[in-house]
């Protein structure tokens, strides 16, 4: 059988709109694939609380209150402060998977026992300033000190600290507040 012209380019024209319809549906199911894999409201942070090193910053003319609080799964941060500009409370807060670098220039530079010998420090936010409350979990068990910078045992965790108060930075560096 032979297929006049206008028969041919009918058959052409519904081929075409099969292969349209084929490719749609192919795209479709692409780009439901890519938003599924790249939601990351799906992926869950593990937070393994058996070693915890959390710090509170609170004080100063902005009513600043800072916690950072990390362990081997994940970092949590925010940040509140009263814009005095504005006169508006302004903030922030996230959750990052920890990296692993930093969990372990922590682990490597914590001490346990000389953490626990650093002795509480005076109030600043008595004189506008801001203080500072750092604890660490473990097993369970709390232990913290309220600024405690100007203590000996302090200054023997000096990297330790260090890693923490860069992380805050770094967290500072992004906020979007």
């Amino acid at each position: 059988m032979k297929l006049i012209p206008m028969q041919r380019s009918a058959k052409l024209y519904i081929q075409y709109k099969m292969k349209m319809k084929i490719c749609s549906y192919l795209i479709i199911t692409l780009v439901a694939v890519l938003f599924i894999s790249c939601d990351k409201s799906n992926e869950k942070i593990k937070d393994d609380e058996s070693l915890v090193f959390s710090i509170h910053r609170s004080g100063g003319w902005t009513r600043l209150d800072e916690n950072l609080k990390i362990n081997a799964g994940a970092t949590h941060y925010s940040i509140s402060y009263y814009d005095l500009s504005t006169s508006k409370l302004k903030s922030y807060q996230t959750t990052i998977k920890t990296n692993v670098e930093l969990w372990d220039n922590l682990t490597k530079t914590f001490d346990l026992e000389t953490f626990t010998k650093i002795k509480d420090g005076s109030c600043r936010a008595c004189v506008d300033g801001i203080d500072e409350t750092i604890s660490v979990i473990k097993d369970g068990k709390t232990y913290s000190f309220y600024n405690g910078v100007v203590d000996e045992h302090y200054q023997q965790m000096q990297d330790f600290f260090d890693s923490i108060f860069k992380q805050i930075e770094d967290f500072e560096i992004i906020a979007k507040y």
